[in-house]
């Protein structure tokens, strides 16, 4: 009796938590459509990141939020600072987006001595959705950034 107790019981939290997931972007024809999250993380999580494309701003990312950008198709590099400073960028994540194609990326900050980065890494679209339903949307004006390829 107790194992079916504790059976069903891991199972309705289970089914509850595997279908509650946030919306999902729509792709549009002629842009690309990039989707930049930051999951959960203890560690430097009042402290949030300029996102950067072709060195144009996008957003400012924080903890365990996300947001949506339509970039030109192209050649883009993506950079990130922390905070609102105004430093030089200095790592960068290459991608080629093509028009038509949601690309999801997941930024993870690292720590160092005496910085602190974030990394991107491309993810598909099964790993987002595992994620998304704890993230919110981030306060940023995302609608068609002028990032063009070069």
């Amino acid at each position: 009796m107790r194992y079916a107790l504790c059976t069903g019981l891991f199972l309705a939290v289970a089914s509850g938590t595997c279908f509650a997931q946030g919306p999902m972007p729509t792709p549009t024809p002629d842009m690309a459509t990039v989707v930049f999250y930051r999951p959960p993380m203890l560690g430097q999580a009042a402290t949030n990141f300029t996102v950067r494309a072709n060195g144009i701003e996008l957003c400012r990312l924080s903890n365990k939020r996300y947001f949506v950008s339509k970039l030109k198709p192209g050649e883009t590099s993506f950079t990130s600072v922390a905070g609102g400073l105004n430093l030089p960028d200095q790592d960068k994540f290459d991608m080629t987006l093509e028009p038509g194609k949601v690309y999801y990326i997941q930024g993870d900050v690292k720590t160092r001595l005496m910085t602190v980065k974030m990394t991107f890494t491309e993810v598909t679209e099964s790993t987002y959705k595992k994620k998304n339903a704890d993230l919110k949307p981030d306060n940023c004006e995302t609608s068609a950034a002028p990032a063009t390829g070069q």
